[in-house]
């Protein structure tokens, strides 16, 4: 087993020419692989293997926001793969795996703390697309807010398959006072379809615990029986075992 920092494989996970690449705190280990599973998996093996392998597309794009809070567990990865294990199932191809497609899901964590969480839901404030909160003005004191913003691109390759990525971004915030009182964040891109948010409360170096809320169904067509036949068909099919 040896240790990396510093270096291009920093924020990869998976296997490489007989290696396993994994993260361990702020260091990436590589280490030989004794086993090596085969190509063919049986069903259940190819849904298990399928959503691990896109939570762990959908945390290197969080991790290259520079923003994962995450306080269970051993660490903010191992974290992150158990509070989002029961997303939806996406089913990619062997090509997309490798070309790091990801898709954007409603109810991804993308923060999880003591701090109590934040309610939001779409709406309108005057008129304009917004993200309606449960927060008081007398919470704009109690720390500092994030917005995590995830856009979902769909990248058209002639003769390919479309290659679908998510693009997250973080920014501080301060909400405004919506109609009734309460908080809210105001602007067009609150109706946006292709976007996704989660409002993120940090204070004396913790979090609440906030997932996407999102109208973004694009993720849809990766879910399907036509699908997880496909990714099944570019790893070499199904066994016969369920």
């Amino acid at each position: 087993m040896a240790k990396a920092t510093g270096t291009a494989m920093d924020g990869y996970v998976g296997r490489i020419n007989g290696a396993t690449i994994y993260t361990r705190g702020k260091d990436t280990i590589i280490r030989k692989t004794h086993i090596i599973q085969p190509h063919r998996l049986s069903r259940t093996q190819l849904v298990l293997r399928e959503r691990i392998a896109h939570n762990n597309i959908l945390w290197r794009r969080l991790k290259a926001a520079h923003h994962t809070h995450f306080e269970c567990g051993a660490d903010a990865y191992r974290c992150f793969m158990s509070v989002n294990r029961l997303s939806p199932t996406i089913y990619l191809t062997k090509d997309m795996v490798s070309n790091n497609t990801s898709l954007l899901l409603p109810d991804m964590a993308v923060s999880n703390g003591p701090l109590a969480p934040i309610s939001y839901q779409f709406g309108e404030v005057e008129g304009q697309p917004a993200l309606l909160t449960d927060l008081t003005p007398k919470d704009i004191c109690k720390g500092e807010y994030l917005l995590y913003v995830v856009r979902q691109e769909v990248i058209h390759r002639q003769g390919e398959e479309d290659l679908p990525q998510v693009h997250i971004s973080v920014e501080v915030v301060t909400p405004s006072i919506s109609n009734d009182g309460t908080l809210a964040l105001v602007g067009d891109r609150f109706g946006d379809p292709m976007l996704g948010f989660a409002l993120v409360r940090i204070q004396n170096d913790h979090v609440s615990s906030q997932h996407i809320i999102t109208r973004c169904n694009y993720y849809e067509r990766y879910t399907t029986e036509e699908a997880l036949l496909s990714a099944a068909e570019s790893y070499g099919g199904l066994t016969d075992r369920k």
